[in-house]
């Protein structure tokens, strides 16, 4: 039977973050993960704290300096486990992670203000530098333009709510049809885009439609598909063809700017020495005498057991897979087989409103944790101390209210190597 040092079961932000920390300090490190992760559902910027109260309309300008109001008013939240201290070491570890492969421009203590998909403003600490280059604390007037044949994304819409806002910025729309090799096409996706936004004849078409429609403009807005694995080159390729800064705007998934991120973690993972199984599925772990003895992975011919020191649990909530549930109104963990804090009465796992602000209950929905992370019981006692559980599969883990997803990610991750570090002996 194959030994690491750790495992860590799920490849969203969690998940990578955790094991690239742990691979970079020369632990022997196993990541398995069905799929791809939640990362192509993200924006690619890192949430902090945007909103607080929950439902105050007003963004956040410093996270940290509004962070103890919001753990008053949500008590069992993730950041109460993590704390500030990891906050920032999650931070800081994931800018030093993506150094030299993702351009990141940010800090803790101040908010970008970032236009959204239709307008909203989205508050957030750490964003692709192509994304900060739309910060609305920028005055001034700023051309968005979209695309025919990507119909998830409205430049009309987008201006309108921008300008109703009165933020100081007077935004305008411009919607192209996009050149080949997508021309013509319908419902093409964020990642299609990317891929054509690559091939310089694309770029040079475009270019020659918006340079001149965007004349008196001070920025120009795109969605966020200005390439992929080359998006660094299209980047500075399009303001030095326009003459003037350009951003991405997050759009409806698959997420270019997640995709970057994925490839990106992923690449410094190997480099560290990490393992990685992708597509392969975890169908259960054995909890002995409160310490997790092996996981079992599920392959072609058999059920393959794998063992390790520690285990990191980072399969997400709901969207993520780490949470099953049915129509009965039950909620489960499926891997450890975990308790799971839930109402029971399904019919009050969603408020009325469809976007609340609070977010939907279920979302609050998850696994209970101690200060180290590990997994409790009803009654507080852990379950296996060599078991860490991360990310949006905690409990309280509500990502919409205040919008705190990408800290949550980070945090965790941070405050859960700290354990294993700490814990760990000698390198096998």
């Amino acid at each position: 039977m194959s030994k690491y040092e750790t495992i860590v079961i799920g490849a969203g932000l969690t998940g990578l973050t955790a094991a690239c920390q742990l691979a970079r300090a020369n632990k022997k490190v196993l990541l398995v993960a069905q799929g791809m992760g939640a990362l192509l559902l993200s924006s690619g910027a890192m949430d902090v704290l945007g909103f607080q109260p929950a439902d105050s309309p007003a963004p956040v300008d410093n996270p940290l300096a509004k962070l103890s109001d919001f753990l008053a008013e949500k008590p069992e939240h993730p950041y109460h486990l993590a704390g500030p201290d990891n906050i920032r070491a999650g931070l800081t570890a994931f800018l030093e992670l993506v150094r030299g492969k993702l351009d990141y421009r940010g800090v803790v203590d101040r908010n970008w203000l970032l236009p959204g998909a239709v307008g909203a403003v989205h508050p957030t600490c750490l964003a692709p530098a192509s994304m900060a280059n739309g910060d609305l604390n920028v005055r001034g007037r700023m051309l968005i333009v979209g695309f025919k044949e990507l119909r998830d994304f409205y430049p009309a819409l987008m201006t309108q709510n921008l300008n109703e806002q009165k933020l100081g910025v007077q935004a305008a729309a411009l919607t192209l049809d996009a050149p080949a090799p997508v021309a013509g096409k319908m419902n093409v996706t964020p990642l299609e885009l990317a891929a054509a936004f690559e091939q310089p004849q694309f770029r040079q078409q475009v270019v020659r439609a918006v340079k001149n429609k965007g004349r008196g403009y001070g920025r120009i807005g795109f969605p966020a598909v200005l390439g992929l694995a080359q998006h660094a080159d299209v980047l500075a390729d399009l303001q030095q063809r326009l003459g003037k800064p350009v951003f991405e705007i997050s759009t409806l998934p698959p997420s270019a700017p997640g995709r970057r991120l994925f490839e990106a973690l992923q690449k410094v993972f190997l480099e560290a020495g990490g393992r990685l199984l992708i597509g392969g599925k975890v169908v259960d772990g054995i909890i002995e005498n409160g310490r997790v003895r092996q996981i079992r992975l599920e392959t072609a011919s058999r059920l393959k057991p794998l063992a390790a020191e520690n285990y990191v649990l980072a399969t997400g909530g709901i969207f993520g897979g780490g949470l099953q549930t049915d129509d009965q109104g039950r909620m489960w963990e499926p891997i450890f087989g975990l308790p799971v804090r839930a109402n029971p009465d399904r019919h009050q796992w969603f408020a009325p409103q469809f976007l609340s602000p609070q977010g939907q209950p279920v979302f609050d929905y998850g696994v209970r944790a101690n200060r180290r992370l590990n997994p409790v019981a009803e009654d507080g006692a852990p379950l296996a101390e060599n078991l860490f559980v991360a990310g949006a599969l905690l409990a309280g883990a509500n990502w919409i209210a205040g919008r705190t997803g990408g800290g949550v990610a980070l945090a965790t991750a941070a405050a859960v190597v700290k354990q294993i570090l700490s814990y760990s002996e000698p390198s096998l």
